[in-house]
């Protein structure tokens, strides 16, 4: 009720005034004043807050004296539009647009914002900065410590620290796309916990999920954690070369498979599937509430696996089968990358082991529903066991070709899918 409570309170302190004094104002010439600038964020500790920067997006409230009348605002220079019902002598409501200019502003009128009505305007000194970033991906989230990761998001400008989870900072050595579309940074060594990465820069900070190094959802790896079933349709025996060979990206982990083993041409039929099955008995004692909890909507969490790719990915897809027994079609999240918003799309290989993420909610099964019905559909599949299966027919409307790519896998595990809210203030971080 705080966020309501308060929108109905502002609106009742405002709109008193009227439009019928403006013309009076106009006349009179009465000078503006400005005291305090307020970010006004509803779902903060502070709704109110007296701020000296505001970022593009933000609503804020000017308080101080002659505002009626108020013809025109300039953020950066920008014209912004204002709610003539949310203005009052001595405050005003007003959302910066996010069109506002910041780097690009000219010098002049950069971090300023100036008030103008007949006669008179005011030009206030004020820090405009650009939208929050944000984190949609981590090319590798079990990535180890010298492996060189790219962390994909919006508004990644002059990132200048990355805190891996335990608080272990990165300074020296990132790497940041100047449209702030992505970041390169190494692994540190030292790494014992699972969490979210903190990154920090120009436009201040923003979480990924707590999804790197989350162990805590490990379910199987070929090397000891749970226990593999069976397969079949040209699945590997266990492999430990090294691959790739070369580079700095993220290597193989000990003990891998792969599907397509021999890379021979996978024709367009779905009986050509490929499938590595694990026990899925150990479900319940790992993903416990501490670690998955069971209210998590299905959109908030998935399974993740690491994979590496030979040959060229034009058709083929893996399914993540989570309940067996009901077909392939059935409880399972679908990762084809050569098709994007129902078209082919070319697949561009990274050339090292990347991370692939399959939320529940891909699944028509588990579609508004929580953890607790992905858990309980495992628990009660016909067959005790799950894992990708490896297919190639159409999607959707993009049809499927004869493929011959390879796809190594490691590494099966569910995680957490939602990053932690970043703050610019203490008191509101999470």
């Amino acid at each position: 009720m705080k966020k309501m409570n308060y929108i109905y309170l502002m609106c009742m302190a405002l709109p008193v005034v009227g439009f019928t004094s403006c013309n009076d104002d106009d006349k009179d010439g009465k000078p503006i004043t400005v005291k305090q600038i307020y970010l006004e964020d509803y779902d903060s500790n502070v709704p109110d807050r007296p701020v000296d920067f505001a970022r593009l997006g933000q609503m804020i409230r000017i308080e101080g004296s002659g505002f009626l009348g108020m013809k025109k605002v300039y953020i950066n220079g920008y014209d912004t539009y204002f709610n003539m019902n949310y203005v009052a002598d001595n405050s005003m409501l007003i959302t910066i647009n996010s069109k506002t200019p910041v780097i690009d502003a000219e010098d002049e009128v950069r971090n300023t914002i100036r008030l103008v009505k007949s006669g008179v305007e005011k030009v206030y000194n004020f820090i405009i900065r650009d939208a929050p970033p944000g984190v949609t991906s981590v090319s590798h989230t079990m990535a180890q410590a010298g492996e060189r990761i790219t962390i994909y998001g919006t508004d990644l400008v002059e990132i200048h620290t990355i805190t891996f989870p335990g608080g272990i900072p990165v300074t020296d050595g990132i790497e940041s796309d100047p449209n702030g579309a992505w970041c390169t940074v190494t692994v540190p060594a030292g790494i014992t916990e699972g969490g979210s990465i903190l990154l920090e820069g120009a436009n201040g900070g923003a979480y990924s999920p707590p999804y790197f190094n989350f162990r805590k959802g490990l379910l199987f790896d070929f090397d000891g954690v749970g226990s593999y079933s069976w397969g079949s349709g040209g699945i590997s025996d266990d492999l430990t070369d090294v691959i790739p060979a070369g580079g700095d990206g993220p290597k193989s982990q000990g003990v891998y498979r792969s599907l397509n083993k021999e890379g021979a041409t996978y024709l367009t039929s779905i009986s050509d599937a490929a499938f590595g099955w694990a026990n899925s008995e150990n479900w319940p004692a790992v993903l416990t509430p501490d670690v998955i909890p069971s209210g998590t909507a299905t959109n908030l969490c998935g399974v993740q696996m690491d994979i590496y790719v030979e040959g060229e990915w034009n058709s083929g897809s893996l399914r993540m089968v989570i309940a067996d027994g009901s077909g392939a079609g059935r409880y399972c999240m679908v990762y084809a990358p050569w098709v994007e918003n129902g078209k082919r799309a070319p697949f561009v290989n990274p050339g090292c082991w990347f991370t692939v993420t399959f939320p529940f909610s891909d699944s028509d099964d588990y579609v508004d529903k929580t953890f607790a019905d992905v858990l309980t559909s495992s628990v009660n599949a016909g067959y005790k066991q799950w894992g990708p299966h490896f297919d190639n027919v159409n999607i959707g409307d993009a049809p499927c070709e004869d493929t011959n790519v390879v796809v190594y896998y490691d590494n099966l595990r569910v995680v957490l899918l939602e990053a932690p809210k970043y703050s610019d203030f203490d008191d509101d971080e999470e």
